[in-house]
């Protein structure tokens, strides 16, 4: 009885058609999963990007104040003071 019920032309459309909706269902959430992860990248390359420049910002900064020039100039200053 149930090989001749699957066996019907009719059910075999509806199967295929709930196959391909399927299939292009995890498609489209596949996609939209990469657009997040990508997007995610992007920020965070950015975030990155702004961090190492902001860390290089502070070390020209730190370097600047324990030079031995910047030293001598401070030491200068303070002792004409």
């Amino acid at each position: 009885m149930f090989a001749g019920w699957a066996m019907r032309p009719g059910f075999r459309f509806v199967f295929v058609i709930f196959y391909f909706t399927a299939v292009l269902i995890s498609i489209v959430y596949l996609r939209s999963a990469s657009d997040r992860n990508f997007y995610k990248l992007c920020m965070l390359q950015v975030e990155e990007g702004r961090l190492k420049r902001q860390l290089t910002s502070k070390q020209l900064q730190l370097e600047s104040l324990i030079s031995p020039a910047a030293i001598s100039r401070r030491l200068n200053t303070t002792t004409e003071n």
